[in-house]
């Protein structure tokens, strides 16, 4: 059986670092996704999907149109400390899932019934502020316990040891976003070590290396193009065939979010 995945980082649930809602992004987004209409959605920074100290409700089910649903929210959220992050699944299928209890952020696990066939799925987003080593400590309760067919996704606030990155632009680059950590991004980026634990586990990016771009920054974050990196994966279990995946890069995509979101097209074996 063959099934579409899309995973977005929506930026802070489509709302400003002061808790207004950018409507524009949100049409943006809601655009982009009926477009490509995937079988399995998965967001990160899916703000305010649950109960939270802003008094904030983002009905992501309704606003997404998606019979199923699972949001897994999670204490500390962002340089303030804010307790609105999560993320969430949401699946046109039967879907039994659970939250992960996580350092720093959880994760969502989801059991999606495809015929007879039943599909786990681990929705997570490491934090960005500590370093490979830190991030597989993490995750490691959660991918070292996996049923195939699996795929992990979400983002990884890391990259792949084998994207040709422009180091010196993209130093530069992240002056903008936090100079204090330049030097400490670049340097774990480099390593990649989380990367090269999910590939030393069996687990295959599910990307052609012809249609591997970047998934971070979009234009609207600068006002224009930089060189970015690819921060957003899908990483598959051997039981499953890769059909397509690429990065989607639209009129929506360039203004609904700071990433761009994936998408991957897959049939298990």
């Amino acid at each position: 059986m063959q099934f579409t995945i899309m995973t977005y980082n929506i930026e802070r649930g489509f709302h400003s670092k002061n808790h207004i809602l950018e409507k524009e992004r949100l049409l943006a987004a809601q655009k982009a996704i009926k477009e490509i209409n995937p079988d399995i959605l998965s967001l990160t920074e899916a703000c305010y999907g649950t109960e939270n100290s802003q008094g904030i409700l983002m009905d992501y089910q309704e606003l997404f149109d998606f019979p199923y649903i699972k949001y897994g929210g999670y204490p500390v959220f962002g340089p303030r400390k804010g307790d609105e992050g999560g993320n969430c699944i949401l699946s046109k299928y039967l879907m039994d899932a659970e939250n992960v209890k996580l350092a720093f952020k959880g994760a969502i696990r989801a059991r999606i019934k495809l015929e007879d066939i039943i599909l786990t799925i681990d929705v997570v987003h490491p934090s960005y502020s500590v370093d490979d080593l830190e991030k597989i400590k993490t995750l490691k309760p959660l991918i070292s316990n996996i049923t195939p067919p699996y795929i992990l996704t979400g983002d990884f606030n890391t990259v792949h040891p084998d994207d040709e990155c422009d180091w010196d632009s993209i130093a530069k680059e992240l002056i903008d976003f936090n100079p204090k950590k330049v030097k400490q991004l670049i340097e774990t980026w480099k390593r990649a070590d989380l990367i090269s634990l999910l590939q030393s586990l069996g687990l295959k990016d599910s990307f052609p290396i012809n249609k591997r771009e970047s998934t971070v920054p979009t234009n609207y974050t600068y006002g224009e193009i930089r060189s970015g990196i690819r921060m957003d994966f899908f990483f598959q279990s051997p039981e499953i065939k890769v059909i397509n995946a690429y990065v989607l890069k639209t009129k929506e995509t360039n203004i609904a979010s700071d990433h761009y979101p994936i998408v991957g097209a897959f049939e298990v074996k």
